[in-house]
């Protein structure tokens, strides 16, 4: 009987391990530089698509200062806009999104915008 019951329990807390799924995409990107400006606003929507809960999230990259990505439930979407320096209008940029799951995963990866005028 105690080696079924530590069966079950290794059983359990493996399945668990196994199912645990950490995931996510861009939803939107934008990048808006007023005319005649140098300084502009990115806005970047997460999807959570896994079943981990997102706990945080940072954007860095050409002039990002200070860009955080609030919590995302699983299969919610989450929204934030930052102030981004040093952009044209017609170029393209690179951004790095980071998110931290609450698993203690983190999930890295590059996006490209083309900054537009409003």
């Amino acid at each position: 009987i105690v080696a079924g019951i530590l069966l079950a329990q290794l059983y359990f807390s493996y399945a668990a391990t196994i199912s645990a799924r950490p995931a996510a995409n861009v939803e939107y990107i934008d990048l808006v530089v007023p005319t005649g400006s140098t300084t502009g606003t990115l806005v970047i929507s997460i999807k959570n698509t896994g079943n981990v809960h997102i706990e945080s999230g940072t954007v860095s990259g050409q002039g990002v200062t200070d860009c955080n990505i609030p919590e995302v439930r699983p299969g919610g979407v989450n929204s934030t806009s930052c102030s981004v320096t040093n952009v044209q209008a017609g170029n393209s940029y690179t951004y790095t999104v980071t998110l931290n799951f609450a698993d203690g995963s983190v999930q890295s990866f590059a996006v490209v915008v083309r900054a537009r005028t409003a």
